[in-house]
């Protein structure tokens, strides 16, 4: 059973991702602060990570950026979720670059919000199977 972690500060989007997950054979964990979705992710080794891009404080930002430069974590593939289309995300001030200005990747997957049920578990099963 695949592990994913669930970075996402809405209450209904939580619960909805974590059952989503769960009814398709998936164990999800959920965090909802930039603090708590780092120690769960070191504590589990998710297979896979859901990160809620707009978490306030541009912490969902932070909390990538935090995943792609670390050596033992930036290898976990990342599906970011926003209320921004992809190309308006992307042209926001840090979403691609680190605070020190480096060149941060592009997640694997970006989904818009609220995302459909079949093409969350597409990408997810995609991204699972990949790892």
């Amino acid at each position: 059973m695949k592990t994913i972690l669930v970075v996402e500060d809405d209450p209904d989007t939580s619960i909805f991702l974590s059952n989503l997950l769960t009814s398709n054979g998936f164990c999800p964990i959920c965090a909802a602060t930039l603090a708590e979705g780092l120690k769960k992710v070191v504590d589990a080794c998710p297979d896979l990570i859901i990160i809620n891009a707009m978490l306030p404080g541009e912490a969902g930002i932070r909390l990538y950026h935090n995943l792609r430069t670390n050596q033992s974590l930036c290898r976990i593939p990342v599906i970011m979720l926003s209320t921004l289309d992809s190309s308006t995300f992307y042209r926001c001030p840090g979403a691609k670059r680190s605070p020190g200005g480096k060149p941060i990747p592009e997640p694997e997957a970006y989904l818009q919000k609220p995302p459909e049920a079949d093409e969350l578990l597409t990408v997810v099963n995609r991204l699972c199977s990949a790892t």
